[in-house]
Order: C-alpha cells, then sequence, then structure tokens
C-alpha cells in the first residue's frame, strides 16, 4: 500500500508541475494598441457642453476662480470669437513657447503614437516635440516643472489611464487660452474606440484656477500618412510673419514675470 500512495503522490506532484509550467509558458494578454498617427480638428475650447465655455472670460461649465477668471477675460488669443492676432497675449505666439500640454493635442498638426513595454510617446510634428508616458511606476518624489509635465500610466482594461503633474504654468491649456498653475493634476483616460478613432478623456484639476475638477473631452483619427519631417516655429518666424504680411517691425519682446 506504501508504494502505491507514493506512485500517487509522484503523479500528483508531476500533475502541478505540469500545470505550473503550462501557466508559466501561457503568455501575457496584449494590451491594446495605440500607435499609429493621429489627427483631430483645430477646435477652440476644451469645454464640450456649453457653447458660452468657447468665450473667453465667460462662465460656461468650467468651475473658475476669481484669480482664473480675471485671466482669462485679460488675454487676447489669436483664434476664436474675440480674436486679435495682431495684439495677442498668446504666449505660444509672443514668445514661440512650446504649445504644453494639453494644448499641443488641440493643435491641428499630426502626432504618432509609439509603444513599447515601459512606455508610450506621443510625438508631434509640430514644433518636434514629444512626451514620454512611463508605465506602471509612481511618479517622482519631486517632479521637475516642465512644458509637458511627468507622465505615468498603468492600463485598466482596454483603456490607458494617465496621470500627469508638474507643468509650467506660464502655457495655455487651450489655443483660447484657459489659464492654470503648476498645480494642475491631470487625468487622462485613452482608448481606441474602433480601429480609425482614438479618444481622450480628460480631468483637470487645479484649486488655484478651478474651484473642482472639471472634463473635457479630444477625439482623433487615424491618418494613413506620414508626419511631416520639420515644422519648428520660432520668434524669427514670428517677427518675419508680421513685417511681410501686418507691416509691422515690433522688437522681439521681452518675457515679464508672472
Amino acid at each position: 500500500m506504501a508504494w502505491l500512495l507514493g506512485i500517487l503522490g509522484l503523479i500528483c506532484v508531476s500533475l502541478i508541475s505540469g500545470c505550473s509550467a503550462a501557466s508559466a509558458g501561457k503568455p501575457a494578454s496584449q494590451p491594446p494598441d495605440l500607435s499609429g498617427i493621429w489627427q483631430g480638428v483645430a477646435i477652440q475650447s476644451l469645454s464640450p457642453s456649453d457653447p458660452s465655455a468657447h468665450k473667453p472670460g465667460a462662465e460656461g461649465d468650467i468651475p473658475y476662480t476669481p484669480w482664473a477668471l480675471a485671466k482669462m477675460k485679460a488675454e487676447v488669443p489669436a483664434t476664436g470669437p474675440n480674436a486679435n492676432f495682431e495684439t495677442t497675449t498668446d504666449p505660444a505666439i509672443r514668445f514661440a513657447d512650446p504649445d504644453g500640454y494639453p494644448r499641443a493635442l488641440i493643435h491641428p498638426m499630426r502626432f504618432k503614437i509609439v509603444q513599447t513595454a515601459d512606455s508610450i510617446y506621443q510625438l508631434w510634428e509640430y514644433n518636434k516635440s514629444w512626451r514620454q508616458i512611463a508605465l506602471n511606476r509612481p511618479h517622482s518624489k519631486d517632479p521637475d516643472i516642465s512644458w509637458f509635465g511627468e507622465s505615468v500610466a498603468k492600463w485598466e482594461g482596454d483603456t490607458l489611464v494617465v496621470d500627469s503633474v508638474g507643468f509650467n504654468g506660464s502655457t495655455w491649456l487651450d489655443p483660447i487660452g484657459h489659464p492654470h498653475t503648476e498645480d494642475l493634476h491631470i487625468v487622462e483616460r485613452i482608448k481606441r474606440v474602433d480601429p480609425e478613432t482614438l479618444v481622450f478623456n480628460l480631468t483637470f484639476d487645479d484649486p488655484k484656477a478651478y474651484t473642482k475638477p472639471w472634463d473635457g473631452q479630444l477625439t482623433f483619427k487615424l491618418v494613413k500618412d506620414r508626419i511631416m519631417t520639420e515644422i519648428i516655429y520660432t520668434i524669427s518666424d514670428e517677427l518675419s510673419f508680421r513685417q511681410r504680411f501686418l507691416n509691422e517691425k515690433p522688437p522681439i519682446p521681452i518675457r515679464t514675470s508672472h
């Protein structure tokens, strides 16, 4: 009887080992593929639900703090219903500053997503800007302040959840001047809803600029083309444009402190 129990024990061990080996050899499920070249439209606002929010300084459905509302009213965008290109205060035009994030998404130029095992990259054709989204790691203890912030992400099913902090407070959120501070915190839920469509659902949290978090949505379509090799905007480009088309010769502007 002892020898029979021994044989049965060996069989059980073999079966367990075999199952473990099979499990170990089973490939892990692959995350969704977000790669490709994507293009949106040159929309004027990140607020999708209230047309009045497309007007600088309007309350709309965006919960401004008094500081943010005053700043919004003081800005002069170069596009939109209250635009004045000649006197714009848009830092991306006056100083050739980077668009920053998420404004870079709203620019009509295209961007390419490159997906790797440990990071996802967004590569914009305009100004050769790029953004790295690190997968499955926490934020730095003290993130550097930068134009595009520090972004980390994880997969939740078929949705990429991106958490971003550490933004330079001098950029606009969009082309009409929605402001933010260095305390801005953005959470994005990015999903490829069909082979041709990529949707970004964004939540903005910045207590100094907005009294509560608020949401926006941006949609992009797959482009069967390549991105342009070089589109770089500089102060000299802006001055040349003004001299040629606006017959103005302004001095190079000097940035004042915020």
